[in-house]
């Protein structure tokens, strides 16, 4: 399993001591936990705000070869971090993996593992 856990603060990151127990029990590379936290850290795209999607994109080809050998996806939050995801995702799909993204975002949705929860 992945997490991407994107807050503002370090003091808005929620279960932090489950997340730990859960990351101590864990066998190698069963469990592995990024965060991104907009306001303390900073992307290496850019230099600015660290966001989910830069988290994402920084790690592309992990991410589509997951989603390909079959993983699932769910995103969870505020309605407005969807919009630039699925930018950097396009883009990524796009211009690194020389992928059709709509096409390869319709084959995630039917196989039932893109998972969206915004509110």
């Amino acid at each position: 399993a992945w997490l991407v856990l994107g807050v503002p603060t370090s003091g808005g990151v929620l279960y932090r001591e489950e997340i730990d127990s859960m990351l101590e029990n864990a066998q190698p590379g069963q469990l592995q936990v990024d965060y991104a936290i907009s306001r303390e850290m900073t992307n290496t795209i850019d230099g600015g705000k660290l966001y989910v999607q830069h988290v994402i994109t920084q790690n592309a080809a992990e991410f589509f070869e997951r989603l390909d050998n079959g993983a699932h996806v769910y995103f969870c939050g505020l309605k407005g971090m969807m919009p630039p995801i699925m930018d950097a995702l396009k883009k990524v799909a796009e211009e690194e993996h020389g992928l059709d993204w709509g096409d390869k975002l319709k084959g995630w949705k039917n196989n039932h593992q893109w998972h969206v929860e915004v509110y």
